[in-house]
């Protein structure tokens, strides 16, 4: 598991934690049953408190993407493309209440387009 967290990022670090582990487990590098990092362990690697990384984990068990034993630690809860075809479908909820407050707004496909290209060239950059 390969994770790296910026102080100077303005997301806080358990979410750069969570979203670290959680593309890794979406891409398939963290196959089902795969046991993770210590909670401990990593908030001792990414000089971070056990608190952080309790959060990351906590919200990721929470997503469904990891489970945990007591006193064996947490791993890979589930198939990638399962939970990739729940990301879809919660994408595609969201983008049908955006066309529609597009339309209310008076706004055309490419008025759209336009305005989710800006925010996504924001958000990854």
């Amino acid at each position: 598991m390969n994770i790296n967290i910026s102080l100077q990022n303005e997301m806080p670090a358990y979410e750069q934690i969570k979203m670290q582990i959680k593309a890794q487990i979406l891409s398939g590098k963290l196959p089902p049953d795969t046991p993770l990092t210590s909670m401990r362990q990593l908030a001792r690697d990414l000089r971070v408190s056990v608190i952080t990384t309790t959060r990351a984990y906590g919200d990721l068990e929470a997503e469904g993407l990891i489970y945990t034993l007591q006193g064996r630690g947490s791993f890979v809860k589930c198939d990638p493309e399962k939970v990739r075809q729940q990301y879809l479908c919660s994408i595609d909820e969201s983008l049908k209440t955006v066309i529609e407050k597009g339309n209310a707004a008076g706004l055309n496909l490419t008025a759209l387009q336009s305005r989710l290209e800006e925010l996504y060239h924001e958000q990854c950059h």
